[in-house]
């Protein structure tokens, strides 16, 4: 047993299994609810080219989300038993396009001292396992493809720029990255406020670091940010969003109010989100072995390893922030499924974040090492993925499955 525990690739598959496994089986005892019902309506009244000027002119400028929450509803074809196939296309989604983010990072830069499905899997466990509202992102529809769907896409996108700029060819290759990348914009910037501002920031974030470290790379991408702007432009500017706004009270929030209220909302689930993952991380095995070209940053020494420590901590608090604010100002509220772009946007630059400091800070590389230590390495990391999901997404599935809760809440929907 404790020679299994000693595998890497079998430990990582044993947490991925653990993980998913309960979601793919609650898949098959999904049912269509709410404004599932009301988009299928829609479609079966208006038709496909219809209902999305229907939607983009009265409701949202939420063009992908909208068509796909329509076009690809069971309902709207008269068939309550396909509900399955969304959530399981959505989680074997996120499997498909993380795992093959990681492995291309590694690959690309070439930092094989530590295991890609080890890191996969400690990701994608608390993805799932503290994912906000699990139901309403993967199996409620309305939602699955407002906050789940660009997500997918999101990686992908990430991936294609990887493999654009790796390479100078222009091949079959080259040419299926680049259609690849504008097809997820597309996707991502179509599906919910939250995403295109992250989406824009992101694609202005590279466009400084290549216009300081690498100006043909500039070249290359300055398309995909011209893209992006000129769908956000799309996206917000539709006649839906102000028809929409124009039903609803308008919110006495003001602005000082709305910022105390988002700071201290981001605050709360921030310091939750940071000291878990922090934890999990730790206990990668190797971390600490990875060396990161960081010299080739401008300015990174010239500043003390503490200045980007707390550089980065108030960093990932204003990404979270920034995801909180507009709901904040303009409802005064969020609910929690629009939690999920900023929970995905948090542990992507978490991840790079961590691995950085445990790299760069001697205490955190001593941490490292001692966590991970030969004979119990994985044990620990097991135990902590165990203890974790006590209470959360991950066992609460299992507990739904178990006590027949699931079976019961499908076969009372299905007959109504």
């Amino acid at each position: 047993m404790l020679k299994f525990l000693q595998n890497e690739n079998k430990v990582s598959f044993l947490i991925v299994v653990f993980t998913v496994l309960p979601f793919v089986i609650l898949s098959f005892f999904n049912v269509p609810i709410g404004d599932d019902f009301a988009y299928a309506k829609v479609y079966i009244d208006n038709g496909f080219v219809g209902s999305q000027v229907k939607w983009y002119n009265e409701w949202s400028g939420r063009y992908m989300s909208s068509m796909a929450i329509g076009t690809f509803n069971p309902l709207s074809f008269g068939n309550l038993g396909l509900a399955f196939i969304t959530p399981l296309v959505l989680i074997f989604g996120v499997v498909f396009s993380l795992k093959s983010l990681i492995k291309n990072v590694i690959k690309t830069f070439k930092l094989q001292q530590v295991s890609s499905n080890l890191i996969f899997a400690v990701v994608l466990f608390f993805y799932f396992n503290y994912l906000p509202d699990f139901g309403e992102t993967f199996y409620w529809y309305a939602g699955a493809f407002t906050y789940q769907l660009p997500i997918i896409f999101l990686l992908l996108y990430f991936n294609s720029l990887i493999n654009i700029f790796k390479t100078n060819q222009t091949n079959f290759y080259y040419l299926s990255n680049v259609l690849l990348s504008v097809l997820s914009l597309i996707i991502i910037l179509g599906s919910n406020e939250v995403m295109v501002v992250y989406t824009v920031g992101v694609n202005l974030i590279l466009t400084l670091l290549l216009f300081f470290n690498d100006r043909k790379k500039l070249l290359k991408f300055t398309p995909f940010l011209i893209v992006s702007i000129g769908l956000a432009v799309f996206m917000l500017s539709a006649p839906g969003n102000f028809a929409r706004a124009s039903l609803f009270q308008k919110s006495e929030y003001h602005l000082i109010k709305t910022i105390i209220h988002t700071l201290s909302r981001g605050g709360f689930v921030y310091v939750f989100w940071f000291f878990s993952f922090a934890l999990l991380i730790l206990c990668i095995p190797n971390l600490h072995k990875i060396k990161i070209p960081v010299e080739k940053i401008a300015y990174f020494e010239k500043k003390k390893t503490w200045f980007w420590l707390v550089c980065a901590i108030v960093f990932l608090y204003g990404l979270v922030c920034i995801g909180f604010f507009p709901s904040i100002y303009t409802t005064s509220w969020i609910p929690k499924r629009a939690y999920t772009s900023i929970f995905f946007i948090f542990i992507l630059f978490a991840s790079i974040l961590f691995v950085l400091g445990i790299n760069r800070v001697k205490i955190l590389t001593s941490i490292n090492k001692t966590l991970t230590q030969e004979p119990f390495n994985f044990i620990i990391l097991l135990l902590l993925v165990v203890s974790l999901s006590v209470d959360s997404n991950v066992m609460k599935a299992y507990k739904d499955l178990g006590t027949g809760k699931a079976v019961g809440y499908h076969k009372q929907v299905t007959e109504t």
